[in-house]
């Protein structure tokens, strides 16, 4: 592939200079602005059909091509489902019971010429710091959720499903598969797919369940109440690895069971990264391993965001986002709580070679920083993925695997 033709699928032309993706290839001007500009949606208390078309216009106004639209959030389906009702689950969210604004919002996108995914939280049923009984998922399954061991510093039962009971793999890949087979979405665009995240210096062995017990003793044949927890003991290490597999085998598991709906160039996944040395911090960020899913192709877009407590404008964690960004598409994910910040970031952003951006919920189109980002960084309007050549951001880690040097660690 030549440098022309990867402009025209990058939107714009390529970074020589060496913080690009690019280094050695011809000069040209460095491109100023993402490609994929994606807004976070999630359908507020009392939405009606008929203001489909009014959020769509704010969306396209503010500058945005891309929306995420939360489809299961919490445990609830913004549709009626029948995979949900088939294993006793509400069907819907009762706040949208008797319509479908998931239809009504994709057929105001379309008219506007907006690329749509369908956000899915995947392991995450219930509202972080609340107590387990509001998951209407776990008061059904309480075998599904993840567990930590007694006497834990973080909470013994977050609302998380575990990752490694194959139950819930079924079961996501299910309702993932009803999603896409049912609506004309671009793509899938999955959060949380991670175990719960502990605070630094506390460690609830996440999960402790009676399924990851057994599957451990038969894997790594120790029991987990006998692992210390050094980190540099051989069975801790061996643990952590152990789990991240776990997630690597769902994520895979996920792509397989998707393949007749979804072609896995669609299937987005958001990871933590540190931004403190490693990409990634294997005891903070639910053994997360960005680096090791994208060398197996099982991320083509990485949408990055801090972990807690970490600013997006920390120099170490734009760094780190920088140097992602080298060897696979990356997609920041920003917060529009302070106009300061997503303009600052935004602006430090422009010749990094990010594919896009993401800016999270909560937000509010009407008031800075967003009503001024059309004005102050987007003046110039970038096509959406329907109008370019390969169809979805996603095909384009194809176009930029084969443009890496020999050395890079995903040749």
């Amino acid at each position: 592939m030549t440098v022309n033709e990867k402009e025209a699928v990058l939107g714009g032309a390529i970074d020589s200079s060496p913080t690009g993706g690019t280094a050695g290839m011809p000069e040209t001007r460095p491109r100023r602005y993402p490609q994929t500009r994606a807004l976070e949606v999630h359908l507020p208390a009392g939405f009606e059909v008929r203001d489909a078309p009014r959020l769509i216009w704010q969306i396209h106004r503010a500058g945005f091509n891309t929306i995420l639209l939360n489809c299961f959030r919490r445990g609830w389906t913004a549709y009626e489902s029948l995979v949900m009702r088939s294993r006793g689950f509400p069907t819907q969210n009762p706040r949208f019971r008797g319509s479908d604004p998931v239809a009504a919002i994709l057929s105001a996108a379309r008219a506007e010429g907006l690329a749509v995914y369908a956000l899915v939280e995947g392991l995450r049923v219930g509202d972080e710091g609340r107590t387990r009984a509001r998951s209407a998922i776990l008061q059904r399954r309480p075998d599904w959720g993840v567990r930590g061991r007694a006497g834990a510093n973080g909470p013994s039962r977050p609302p998380y499903l575990c990752p490694v009971n194959r139950d819930v793999w079924r079961f996501l890949g299910d309702l993932f598969y009803e999603i896409l087979e049912g609506y004309p979405f671009r793509g899938l665009y999955v959060r949380h797919l991670h175990f719960p995240i502990e605070p630094v210096g506390q460690r609830a062995d996440y999960c402790v369940c009676e399924y990851c017990r057994q599957a451990i003793w038969r894997s790594l044949g120790v029991r987990i109440p006998d692992i210390p927890d050094d980190p540099d003991h051989p069975d801790r290490y061996n643990l952590t690895s152990w789990r991240g597999k776990q997630l690597v085998a769902l994520l895979h598991y996920l792509q397989l069971r998707l393949a007749k709906v979804c072609a896995p160039s669609l299937t987005l996944a958001e990871v933590h990264v540190s931004g403190a040395g490693e990409p990634t911090a294997p005891e903070s960020s639910g053994y997360a391993d960005t680096c090791a899913w994208v060398r197996n192709r099982l991320l083509p877009i990485a949408a990055v965001r801090p972990l807690p407590g970490v600013a997006e404008s920390n120099d170490s964690w734009l760094a780190q986002v920088a140097a992602l960004a080298e060897c696979a598409l990356v997609m920041p994910v920003l917060s529009a709580e302070t106009e300061g910040r997503l303009i600052e970031t935004l602006e430090r952003l422009q010749l990094q070679p990010v594919c896009g951006v993401v800016v999270r919920e909560p937000h509010d189109l009407a008031a800075p920083p967003l009503n001024q980002l059309a004005r102050r960084l987007w003046r110039e309007t970038t096509d959406t993925a329907e109008e370019r050549p390969l169809r979805s951001v996603g095909a384009l880690l194809e176009a930029t695997l084969r443009l890496l040097p020999a050395d890079s660690p995903l040749s």
